[in-house]
């Protein structure tokens, strides 16, 4: 078959004939219809995702809208390690199968699916929807396909109030169609970010895309400007886009172990 081939982690994917995957008990063989070029792909593709493999040759990608025989559409995400969604055919346990009406566009559904999962289960299992619920949700980070995605998925689990965090402009100024009620821009100096400090101080809940020093200097900024330092503060680390560590103080933590969490 043909597909996107990784021969070395240092280029990128190479076009050519890959052996097709081969089908086991309990597995379906689809026809790629359309794949995801996802932050997970990429970091995978080249190597730097903790769940990448170190065996190679491998073809890249994790999700997909594939076709079966006969003619059914399905979302899916491949778990095989070497066989990934860039080519032409995958094998897919029939269980992984998410059935999606074939007259929905499939580059869509695989574009928009994986970034929307990040922060339905962030709600959904890691912090619990009541928790949500009527609450103010700030996303940092808002203006990436994940973090535009959050915004109506948290409106959608019952968040009274949604900001939108992030650094372009335009996307920024796109973001009341999702549902926004406010924005913030984030600069190097971070002018706009002290300017609504205490708009933004009290919110319930953080879905953070980024992390990093920007994560850092929210969470001391927004703890310094909470009225009630009961109120707790729930920050759920999704993405790292802008460093994989943040610089805390522990003085944060120990002056804030009732607020933060």
């Amino acid at each position: 078959m043909k597909a996107a081939i990784i021969n070395d982690f240092t280029r990128g994917p190479e076009y050519g004939e890959f052996p097709d995957p081969p089908v086991n008990d309990g597995e379906v063989e689809l026809h790629v219809l359309a794949a995801a070029v996802s932050q997970l792909a990429r970091a995978r593709a080249n190597g730097t995702h903790y769940s990448a493999t170190s065996t190679l040759p491998i073809v890249p990608g994790v999700d997909a809208v594939g076709e079966t025989d006969d003619g059914e559409h399905f979302y899916f995400n491949s778990g095989n390690p070497v066989y990934g969604t860039f080519a032409e055919k995958a094998v897919v346990n029939r269980r992984a199968l998410f059935p999606i009406d074939n007259a929905a566009d499939p580059a869509t559904v695989a574009a928009t699916a994986n970034p929307a999962m990040s922060s339905f289960m962030a709600i959904k299992e890691r912090l619990g929807e009541d928790k949500v619920r009527g609450k103010r949700v700030l996303v940092l980070g808002a203006t990436g396909a994940s973090g535009q995605l959050a915004i109506p998925i948290s409106i959608g689990f019952g968040a009274s109030e949604v900001i939108g965090v992030g650094r372009n402009p335009e996307k920024l100024a796109k973001l009341s169609r999702f549902g926004a009620s406010s924005t913030i821009k984030l600069t190097d100096n971070d002018d706009d970010l002290k300017a609504n400090l205490e708009k933004i101080g009290d919110v319930d809940v953080v879905l953070d895309y980024l992390w990093g020093d920007v994560a850092a200097t929210m969470i001391a900024n927004m703890i310094s400007q909470r009225k009630d330092p009961q109120h707790t503060l729930t920050w759920i680390q999704i993405g790292s886009m802008a460093g994989q560590s943040a610089p805390l103080k522990g003085s944060l933590f120990r002056s804030c172990l009732k607020s933060l969490k």
